[in-house]
């Protein structure tokens, strides 16, 4: 008896729908009948979803809103566009405007350092940014409706001038945003230590909720104290029961409830006063703090001490204070130093997950100042433990530091306005080259600098795959290998040439299902965009997500905001696989930078292995082709 694939059952389907490679295969799975398709449409999105993309935090659909099928396309696309390198970028900048005392400031790329944070909310299709402007504090809220519809978009904004603030000793330090039952609310801490909880909501925007001890308003001013204990990090860990906050002041770490209701004041639950054990040096002082696991853990990095990365175990005493453990052999295979100091606005926790549910976690991702960025178990010597270097330039440090699951992770510094974006370098499950017809070369273009030996001859296979004995074609083969996979950096310099001095002080996304992330740069916030240019593969679609992006996305704000908007143009370096090695310790002459023409300047060339290149389309040559 004859047994079609069709008369299989559901589960044997399903472990066949969680090998398909593409989502390409899937379809054409479901387009052969109508079982298949019934299939598809209630699980086998849903298997793919979650089978190529375990690390992201991808929510289940709601009611009403995308579908499996919708985020399965959203994925790939967006994975295809971080693989090519498809990013596009625009700056805001605050207007000229004259302040109560006659002074002129913005216009410009101001003294304040931007800090930023972002939420998504996908049943709604509605975004939040905020970020801190020097005292004051910017929202943006726009609502997607629909592909190649205009968004509706509102801006707000809270004067620190009109509560008695003054620029520098007042500025905003880092910001967090919240969902509560009742709205959407901002933490915001300010160099003053004044931490506050202010309304989110568009129409009571900046509005005063609560104050968090022990520094109180009193009579509607802020206190002013002779010695703030200035607030530099904040922290949110969500939890069933509600969710909890870690500030990191200067010799204290307080963590707090956030109440459902308002509250007039928010003492701390716990404060861990660390004078007198740890910051014994009168130069030293706790720069930052990060949640890890499912709240036992606190990550924190200290400046001016021994040991700078260290952290906080819940025990049933109370809360007991480690220093991180020490990784001889990666100490002894990438050549670090744990001497050196940590960069404390870094600390970046990495959460891996299966079958949708978030693990614990006690990874860390952080930038130290010899170049390197490394990734930890705070509490074990862990096999997975490895050390990330820009391998052109081994001495640019990271500020800032933004992982994608265990996929990627985006890194911004002091080194100007340039973004790197660095590769885990652990085994992938998705590639966007299996959609791509079979290819009897190597890929191309080359790197120019790709820092390791290419993969030999012999690991290429033919002209065309051989799905019957599991063999790829020769480019499908090396598409996957490092050495064709060099990270990369974006340098904007070059649009801003007014502005060298500037840097990247924060990074922040909606979301792992948002294309667009948010850089904050000494007085301005970037916007940079997954956008593929027009005419790419697969063609005829819309050059920003199909799902999840916003069409509109250049649209300046209004004039009665305080904000203008610029688009840059980046260019593009590859800088080698990314791993830092003892050798690797000196810069390399810079390469010819491939410039961004931007998409109304694309090159002409439309040959039938365009869509074959490593790279956009914005930064092809049409000698690469030959």
């Amino acid at each position: 008896m004859t047994i079609r694939l069709p008369d299989l059952p559901d589960d044997i389907l399903f472990l066949v729908v969680a090998n398909l490679e593409c989502a390409r295969d899937l379809r054409a799975l479901a387009l052969s009948c109508r079982r298949l398709q019934r299939l598809a449409s209630s699980d086998g999105w849903r298997i793919f979803v979650r089978t190529r993309f375990p690390s992201l935090a991808i929510p289940a659909p709601a009611t009403g809103s995308h579908t499996w099928r919708q985020l399965a396309e959203s994925m790939t696309w967006q994975s295809r566009c971080w693989d090519k390198r498809s990013l596009q970028f625009q700056l805001m900048l605050p207007r000229r405007e004259v302040n109560g005392h006659g002074r002129q400031y913005g216009g410009g790329m101001g003294g304040f350092m931007s800090v930023v944070d972002a939420q998504f909310d996908p049943a709604t299709q509605q975004e939040l940014v905020v970020w801190g402007s020097g005292e004051d504090i910017y929202a943006r809220c726009r609502q997607r409706r629909g592909r190649g519809k205009a968004s509706r978009t509102s801006w707000h904004r809270l004067r620190g001038n009109d509560f008695g603030l003054r620029g520098g000793y007042d500025d905003v330090n880092t910001v967090k945003l919240v969902k509560r039952p009742s709205g959407r609310v901002v933490v915001a801490g300010r160099h003053n230590g004044e931490l506050a909880l202010l309304s989110a909501e568009p129409d009571r925007f900046g509005e005063r909720i609560a104050q968090f001890g022990p520094i109180a308003e009193q009579n509607n001013s802020v206190q002013q104290l002779s010695e703030p204990d200035t607030i530099n990090s904040l922290d949110i860990l969500h939890r069933s029961s509600g969710p909890l906050l870690a500030a990191a002041a200067k010799s204290t770490l307080r963590i707090y409830g956030l109440p459902e209701d308002d509250a007039d004041v928010i003492s701390p639950l716990t404060t861990y006063d660390l004078t007198e054990s740890v910051l014994a040096a009168s130069s030293a002082r706790l720069g930052g703090a990060r949640w890890l696991g499912n709240g036992d853990t606190i990550a924190m990095a200290l400046v001016g001490c021994k040991h700078p990365l260290r952290y906080l175990a819940r025990t049933p005493t109370g809360w007991s204070h480690h220093a991180a453990a020490k990784n001889e052999r990666v100490e002894r295979e990438f050549g670090v130093s744990p001497a050196r100091t940590v960069t404390p606005s870094s600390l970046e926790a990495v959460h891996y997950l299966h079958s949708g549910a978030r693990r614990e976690t006690n990874l860390l991702l952080s930038a130290w100042k010899d170049g390197t960025i490394r990734l930890q178990d705070l509490r074990t010597p862990s096999p997975f433990d490895a050390v990330y270097q820009d391998n052109v330039d081994p001495w640019s440090n990271a500020e800032s530091l933004m992982a994608y699951g265990t996929e990627r992770f985006v890194a911004g510094g002091s080194d100007g306005l340039t973004i790197h974006v660095f590769d885990f370098r652990w085994p992938r499950a998705y590639h966007h080259t299996s959609g791509l017809p079979c290819l009897g070369r190597s890929p191309f273009p080359r790197p120019h600098q790709p820092f390791m030996m290419p993969p030999k001859a012999e690991l290429g296979g033919g002209a065309r795959c051989n799905h019957v004995v599991g063999m790829r074609c020769r480019w499908h083969e090396l598409s996957r290998d490092l050495y064709f996979r060099p990270n990369a950096k974006f340098f904007l310099n070059n649009s801003l040439r007014r502005y060298t001095s500037s840097s990247v002080w924060s990074l922040a996304r909606a979301s792992d299902i948002s294309p667009n992330f948010y850089i904050g740069v000494t007085g301005g916030v970037i916007e940079a965009t997954l956008e593929q240019t027009p005419d790419t593969y697969p063609p005829n679609t819309a050059t920003v997500d199909p799902n999840f992006g916003f069409d509109d996305w250049r649209a300046g704000a209004p004039g009665a905001v305080g904000y203008t908007a610029r688009p840059l143009w980046p260019s593009l370096m590859e800088t080698g696989d990314g791993y830092s090695y003892e050798g690797n310790d000196r810069s390399i002459l810079l390469p010819p930078l491939n410039r961004h023409h931007g998409p109304a300047e694309w090159m002409a060339f439309r040959g039938k292995l365009a869509k074959h290149h490593r790279l956009d389309n914005g930064y092809q040559e049409q000698d690469d082709f030959r």
